[in-house]
């Protein structure tokens, strides 16, 4: 089982363009809060788009729609509070408890999966409930740092996305600008 709450909510996001174009996202949000969030359905202007690729459907299909099943596993996991760092607890039959600590993330391409730790307790030893418990809280304390981290490069890329935007849309509107002054001065030449 997966430790730890689940804050946020993942869906796949497809904006089709006409034929042209299609967008494929996964993005991720708060999860809501009480009876009334859930029913108002309104835009969230906390989402925050985790991977996304542009494709041209009439050309594109078949690698569009695989994009879109990595991305559709990754919001399944996400939803299930295994994306990311996350620690797991196993009993087996042999009277051992195992727990482990795994990390997965998408890489804009696939879907990852990496086990960071692993230990087995056999329950029928005197220490196995302190030794497991300590165990148990450094992994969890581990997946806290790590997924913080993680969520630091996010809002990074969010950010120098947002900054690389403006820039474009200023440079755009400072051609057009000297684009406007030069097509006058030309054209005020011309008269003379």
């Amino acid at each position: 089982m997966a430790h730890g709450g689940r804050r946020y909510q993942y869906s796949v996001v497809r904006d089709v363009g006409g034929p042209g174009y299609a967008d494929v996202a996964l993005v991720r949000f708060p999860a809501p809060h009480g009876m009334f969030e859930r029913l108002l359905h309104h835009e969230r202007d906390d989402a925050l788009v985790l991977a996304h690729r542009t494709f041209r459907p009439m050309l594109d299909f078949t690698e569009m729609e695989a994009y879109a099943a990595q991305l559709e596993r990754a919001a399944e996991h996400g939803n299930e509070g295994t994306l990311g760092c996350f620690v797991e607890t196993e009993q087996r039959d042999d009277g051992v408890v195992r727990v482990a600590l795994y990390e997965r993330w998408f890489d804009g391409r696939h879907l990852w999966c990496e086990q960071l730790a692993l230990r087995d307790f056999d329950a029928a030893e005197p220490d196995a409930l302190v030794a497991s418990t300590e165990f148990l809280t450094e992994l969890q304390a581990w997946a806290a740092d790590r997924n913080e981290q993680r969520e630091d490069g996010y809002i990074e890329a969010v950010v120098g996305e947002q900054d690389r935007a403006e820039r474009a849309a200023e440079r755009d509107d400072a051609a057009r600008q000297l684009a406007e002054i030069l097509k006058a001065h030309n054209t005020a030449q011309d008269i003379d």
